[in-house]
């Protein structure tokens, strides 16, 4: 049976934000009240828990859902413009809906994260971070607003509205760290349509294929996160409109889904369980540095899937999130699984959890495990006999705290995500669908002229009266080429 590209299931990408955004809970819900989950084993002589197991450490380790976020980002805002132009051969389209998402996307991601940092700073104000910044777990304390005067408080609050976006420092809300690269991301997939939506087929791909190449030969910083994953992300989409691609995926379906996945999935899950710390506490972890972090054993060169110098944790995460990428595209009954109702419903609210649960896990959570007034509390110092004294931190109140916090901190998160959909992304999208409106216009609107707000696009647009001599002349009326030699005026 021939696959038909403007008939294939696309809800699979809302599934798997979805399902991204749940990865993103459960990683900091490790590092905040089970960091040995990021080793191998508890300690060098311990045998590792079921969760420290390669595959199975995966959820909780982290460093996969922000290049998901990312590869997302290169297939979304690359599907719709191309289905413009390639399956209804409407060029000049998808070059507008290029520029009409290119124009959202900024407020569609800045006003949220202003709310988001917002209510972060009222209960920085309110104290709500005292006991997360005397808790005895650093990444908590680090992602902690320091408790500091209101005057300071202010001018803090207004430097990381503006700091998001310039260096990605946000001490109100240090998650918000991906989104200035995610929107900068977005405009790069942008830039790439705009230059190839006239090109062939083959010459496309040959664009995706080397950026994709450029992006995981630079050793800078996050470059296999973003730039890797978006131009995955874009390459996918043309494919996803690709007839002739879409014919082999279905006609040799049983033997991708059952054989080649598989085993593109096996091998990327091994690399992608690489542990955070201590990789020389476990056989598995030490194959791994082996073969692709030291080859030669004196650190000399790297390997292909982690060069000399990049990051090798984001590094084996990239190659795992290739790996489930290329395994969506070439599985649709992994598609039909992701478009799960529930799925789909955190899809919706996935942007909204990424937004509010770091602030609940930091304020909520840390109470119920450590208590929510931060005492007994002393600061280090120096003691009676003028010793130094060592700060000792709030100490965790049992197991069975934590199991609590957990459970009350998901269930806050997503109702607090639901009530944000309702209400503030409403109210965020009506103001930038608002702007939207005032800043572009109809061209058949223009065409006809009708009305104060059509003629004054014209005007701006270079339409000016008619020269009859008193000033009110019509608006130029539709042609086709053959009606004149030479362009209009």
């Amino acid at each position: 049976m021939s696959a038909r590209p403007s008939q294939r299931n696309i809800k699979w990408v809302e599934g798997l934000r979805g399902l991204t955004s749940v990865l993103v809970i459960v990683t900091h819900i490790a590092r905040a009240f089970d960091y040995p989950l990021f080793f191998p084993a508890d300690n060098e002589h311990a045998a590792p828990r079921l969760l420290q197991l390669p595959y199975l450490r995966i959820p909780w380790q982290g460093r996969i859902g922000v290049p998901i976020f990312a590869f997302l980002t290169g297939f979304v805002c690359a599907y719709k413009p191309l289905k413009l132009a390639y399956q209804q051969g409407n060029a000049p389209a998808a070059l507008k809906s290029v520029a009409r998402s290119a124009f959202r996307r900024p407020p569609r991601l800045v006003l949220p994260a202003l709310i988001a940092t917002f209510i972060s700073f009222v209960l920085s104000v309110l104290g709500g971070y005292k006991t997360a910044n005397r808790c005895d777990n650093y990444w908590v304390r680090f992602d902690a607003p320091d408790d500091i005067p209101f005057a300071d408080n202010v001018r803090r609050l207004f430097a990381s509205a503006l700091t998001t976006w310039t260096n990605t420092e946000n001490q109100y809300d240090r998650h918000q760290w991906a989104m200035r690269p995610l929107l900068i991301g977005a405009f790069q997939v942008y830039i790439v349509l705009a230059a190839t939506i006239g090109m062939r087929f083959k010459y496309r791909m040959l664009v995706h294929v080397l950026l994709i190449t450029y992006w995981l030969m630079n050793v800078n910083a996050l470059t296999e996160t973003f730039g890797a994953m978006l131009a995955l992300g874009t390459l996918l989409a043309e494919l996803a409109q690709h007839r002739p691609t879409q014919n082999y995926i279905s006609s040799h379906q049983r033997l991708l889904t059952f054989v080649v996945v598989p085993i593109i999935l096996l091998i990327g899950g091994f690399v992608g369980s690489y542990p955070a710390e201590h990789d020389d506490w476990a056989g598995w972890s030490r194959t791994l540095r082996r073969i692709l972090v030291d080859p030669a054993g004196d650190q000399s060169r790297g390997s292909i899937v982690v060069p000399k110098g990049s990051d090798v944790l984001r590094r084996t995460s990239a190659f795992f999130i290739m790996c489930v990428s290329v395994s969506l595209f070439l599985a649709p009954v992994l598609q039909k699984l992701l478009s799960h109702p529930l799925l789909l419903w955190l899809g919706h609210h996935s942007f909204a959890v990424y937004l509010v649960h770091g602030t609940i896990l930091r304020t909520v959570g840390i109470w119920i495990v450590y208590g929510i007034t931060g005492e007994p509390w002393e600061p280090a110092g120096h003691n009676e006999d003028g010793s130094p004294r060592q700060q000792e931190w709030l100490q965790p109140r049992g197991g069975a705290h934590k199991l609590v916090a957990i459970v009350v901190f998901t269930a806050l998160t997503y109702t607090a995500a639901w009530a944000w959909m309702k209400w503030v992304d409403t109210a965020c999208a009506r103001a930038t669908q608002w702007l939207e409106n005032k800043v572009f216009s109809d061209d058949d609107d223009d065409l006809a002229g009708a009305g104060a707000d059509g003629k004054a696009s014209l005007a701006e647009k270079g339409y000016g009266p008619m020269a009859n001599g008193n000033g009110n002349g019509a608006a130029p009326r539709p042609y086709h080429d053959a009606d004149r030699s030479q362009p209009p005026p």
